[in-house]
Parts: structure tokens; sequence; C-alpha cells
């Protein structure tokens, strides 16, 4: 790590992204997809297995506080695929999204421990309700609704601005300890929050156009954020994100007359 941040502008680090997806658009989404559907086949699983009823509802929490433990083992290996994109890594493989079910499995699991435990703070008026130890009044039903999911994701985006580095972290160290890699994502995140927070405004209004494609555009803005949070990752431990567009002049030796000349390699 270099010990100079470097200070890309958001729209450098979009341009990076860019760059390092040509050509990998294609696999990216595809090892995505495969990811997601093992996610979503456990959830159907789950709503399958349970019913309305207390103990139904009691064992459905069970069930998806497990399914969110064990998906921290792919949040490790979305991880360690999208930062060797960014790095520009020829090793990159599909593979590489379940690398979470090598040595580091249990750390994984605890890391994502902490964005279980801050989803499921979103999740208590639900559980209120559902116990009657809160009562709503049925027009405000959907007002209610809308507001536990909005509380949902404002509590994920608030562990991310303390947590989100931690896989990124993980990948890079093996054999660091949890708690200390928590703690060095926070230490990183110190005066970052206003960036990461302007890096996810700023890709609203390419989410909502993604949406246009009839949903498909969301699939290619998944693999381009995804990249994009890697490389804000690369540049707040001040190394450089890969950039296919550099230029590289080495200088070579003239067989002629000895004389040095430049060698360019686009």
């Amino acid at each position: 790590m270099n010990e100079e941040k470097q200070k890309f502008k958001i729209k450098e680090l979009r341009a990076f992204a860019r760059g390092q997806l040509i050509g990998k658009y294609g696999v990216s989404i595809l090892a995505i997809l495969v990811v997601a559907s093992i996610y979503y086949t456990a959830a159907l699983i789950e709503a399958s297995v349970v019913g309305d009823s207390t103990p139904g509802y009691v064992t459905g929490l069970v069930i998806d506080v497990v399914i969110q433990l064990l998906f921290g083992i792919f949040a490790y290996g979305r991880s360690v695929y999208f930062l060797k994109i960014a790095r520009g890594d020829k090793s990159l493989s599909a593979a590489d999204l379940f690398s979470g079910l090598k040595g580091v499995t249990d750390k994984a699991i605890l890391i994502q421990a902490v964005f279980t435990a801050f989803a499921f703070l979103g999740i208590i008026p639900s559980v209120l309700l559902h116990f009657r130890l809160i009562i709503v009044p049925d027009e405000y039903f959907y007002y209610f609704s809308y507001g536990v999911l909005l509380l949902q994701a404002l509590l994920s985006f608030l562990a991310s601005l303390y947590f989100g580095l931690s896989f990124y972290l993980l990948s890079d160290d093996k054999e660091a300890d949890v708690r200390d890699i928590l703690k060095k994502s926070m230490e990183l995140m110190k005066g970052k929050k206003g960036r990461l927070l302007a890096i996810y405004l700023s890709s609203i209004p390419l989410a909502i156009l993604s949406l246009c494609a009839c949903g498909i555009g969301t699939l290619w803005f998944g693999v381009f954020f995804e990249t994009l949070i890697a490389d804000f990752y690369l540049d707040t431990i001040g190394e450089h994100p890969y950039d296919p567009t550099a230029v590289k002049v080495q200088p070579t030796q003239n067989p002629s007359d000895g004389s040095s000349t430049l060698d360019i390699h686009l």
C-alpha cells in the first residue's frame, strides 16, 4: 500500500471501471446470476417450509438469519472476483466467486454476521407487529411496510459506511483476525464516508436508467457498480486501479546504432 493515498475523482474511478470491464461483462453477469440464483433458491425454500403461525414465523426468521450468514461466503467471493477486475489480474475466473469455500469460510461468515445484525435491526418493527406488541391501523399499514423497507436500506448502507471494505481486506490478508479487519475497515472509512455516499448518490440516475430495459440493464449496472466499489477500495488504500488505457513507454536499444528508442505498448 502506498503511504500517499491516491485521490482519484469519482468520474475517474468510473472510467477505470468501464475500461476494466471491457470484454468481461458477459462472464461477470453470468457469474453474478449463478450466485443470485443460489441465494433466491434458498429464499424460496425458506418461504415454502414456513407458515403464518408463530412457530412458522420464528422458524422463518431463524432460517433467514442462517441464509444471510452463509451468504457471507459468496459476498467474500464477489469481492475477490471484482477486486481482480479492478487490478487487471489475468488469473480472473468465475471460480473466484466460490473462493470463500476455501480456508476463509469462518471469517467470511463472521464478517457477514455484522451486516446481518444491522439487517435484523431493520425488521424489529415487523417482529413487534407480528407479536402484536405494536398496533398499526389498516390505513397506515402500506406506509408502515415501506417504512420498514426504507429502514432496512438505511441500516444496510450505514453498515457499508463502516464495514464495507471488510471483505476486500480479508481478500488481501486471509490470515488477519476478523476483529482487526473490521477495525481496519472503520479506520479506512474515516473521512471517506462522504465520498462513498457521493458514489452511491451519483449512481442513482444510472440505476434508474438501467430499469428502462425491462430490468435487464440492472445486470449490467450491478456488475459495473461492484467494479466501481472495488476501485474505490483500491483508491482508499492508496493503490492505483488498473487502467487499461494507460500507455506504457519503455526504452529499447536500437540494433543499428545502439541508441535508445521508445517502445510504446498500448
